[in-house]
């Protein structure tokens, strides 16, 4: 399993054209090809500049990644202060939205959690 985690996420919702950032963590399992660490976080970029609601973005980074490099297996999960929280009606200014999609071996819960313990773990 290969992790990139932290990666910065600034995005539109397209319902209220107000901003959500926040950070990804995306996981792939592979048995031969893969892609240089930077390519995770530009699929990342890539997605996050059309407006889109959250979800749709988890699922488009996971798609993305599993259709072009075919893997065992993708995991995303994205976490981000969504200013239509903040800004507009509820007016919940340190809510977080966690959105997250599996695929392949990611979707056997021992994979799965050990990859939700590894986002988790802060290290120094």
């Amino acid at each position: 399993m290969g992790i990139v985690k932290d990666i910065e996420i600034y995005s539109k919702c397209e319902q209220h054209l107000l901003t959500y950032l926040g950070k990804a963590h995306v996981a792939y399992s592979t048995y031969g090809s893969s892609a240089g660490m930077s390519r995770y976080a530009r699929v990342d970029d890539v997605c996050a500049r059309r407006l889109q609601v959250q979800e749709r973005l988890t699922m488009q980074i996971k798609e993305c990644i599993q259709n072009t490099l075919k893997p065992l297996g993708v995991a995303v999960v994205i976490e981000a202060q969504n200013l239509c929280m903040q800004m507009r009606g509820i007016q919940k200014q340190h809510s977080i939205t966690t959105t997250s999609d599996f695929t392949g071996a990611f979707e056997k819960t021992a994979t799965r959690d050990e990859f939700i313990k590894l986002i988790s773990t802060k290290f120094s």
